[in-house]
């Protein structure tokens, strides 16, 4: 800081040495039998001394402050000079305004959400009212196909409301002691129609009897069924059985699960970019169902969870998505 304030004043310094030396000058042109130069000179540098230092006292309290703030350090800004009381009233005036607009626009995005959110609510009735009605109706191969697509309709919904609810997280979010088995075990009964349509078998492999992760129970079903979703939609366009694996594995305090699939792949350079929004790449082009926001969806959750999730790919062989959790204790 002291090199900036220097450095501010060097026109100032190298003037006022330039007017003292014209003033010895002059005095020594008029004057040729006065010699004396070092006594003027040290009253003059004494002098400008005096006054940096003052300056100096009023510059740091300020800048210091600045400096702080400029770090994320909580500091209170001390405005000693015409020009930073100016510059203190300005920059109070600018966040004020900022904070007002941000305010206007957190309330209207506020407000959207809120209607959004009851509108998709109202979408959930007749979805529910068509699986009602199949459900009383004599099976048929329409009726199959009819509850299938129902039934990805109710995912959707559920996908929309999902990120909705991102943004108050912290509000419905619990860490607490799951068993992952219970949970992969719940996930893919839920789907059991959608394995045999497809054609996919599901298998978990592990030999211990618990796998207790450190999570929430609610989000971290949501997180692992958005990747079972994509695993199947992909899967499902290869003819022929397939299989979906569920590779759980121990690593010190980790408990860590590889979703192997046998579907379509992806090419090497989508894979950078699978976690990005509405980002569907490749495979969007060649199939109309990719919407972009599974995998998003599991990323942004996984971070809010506290776990790390990755994903490998080989285009027409299949894909693995793994992700890892804090170990907790078995029973």
């Amino acid at each position: 800081m002291l090199k900036a304030f220097l450095k501010d004043r060097l026109l100032l310094i190298i003037l006022y040495i330039l007017n003292l030396a014209s003033i010895l000058l002059f005095f020594y042109l008029n004057v040729p039998a006065n010699t004396e130069f070092f006594y003027p000179i040290s009253i003059g540098m004494f002098l400008l001394l005096v006054y940096l230092v003052i300056d100096w006292l009023r510059y740091y309290p300020a800048n210091s402050g600045v400096a702080r703030q400029l770090r994320n350090q909580d500091a209170h800004l001390e405005a000693y000079t015409e020009e930073q009381k100016g510059f203190k009233e300005l920059l109070s005036k600018t966040v004020g305004e900022q904070s007002q607009k941000y305010t206007e626009l957190k309330e209207q995005n506020k407000e959207r959400l809120y209607f959004l959110s009851h509108w998709m609510h109202h979408l959930k009735t007749p979805v529910s009212v068509i699986q009602l009605i199949i459900n009383k109706e004599e099976k048929t191969e329409a009726l199959e196909k009819i509850q299938l697509e129902n039934k990805r309709l109710h995912f959707s919904i559920e996908q929309g409301l999902t990120m909705i609810r991102m943004d108050s997280f912290e509000n419905d979010f619990e860490l607490k002691a799951v068993d992952l088995l219970s949970t992969l075990r719940k996930l893919i009964n839920s789907r059991k129609r959608e394995w045999i349509y497809q054609s996919i078998f599901p298998s978990i492999e592990f030999e211990e009897e618990q796998a207790i992760i450190i999570t929430d129970s609610k989000w971290n079903e949501i997180l692992i069924d958005q990747i079972i979703s994509n695993a199947i939609k992909y899967s499902g366009e290869k003819d022929g059985n397939k299989k979906l694996v569920f590779q759980i594995e121990r690593k010190a305090e980790h408990i860590c699960l590889a979703i192997v699939d046998q579907g379509v792949g992806m090419p090497d350079y989508d894979l950078e970019r699978v976690f990005q929004p509405f980002f569907t790449g490749e495979n969007g082009r060649k199939y109309p169902n990719s919407t972009g926001i599974g995998l998003y969806l599991s990323k942004k959750i996984a971070d809010k969870l506290g776990a790390a999730i990755e994903i490998q790919s080989e285009l027409g062989k299949g894909t693995t998505v793994r992700i890892k959790w804090l170990a907790g204790k078995n029973d």
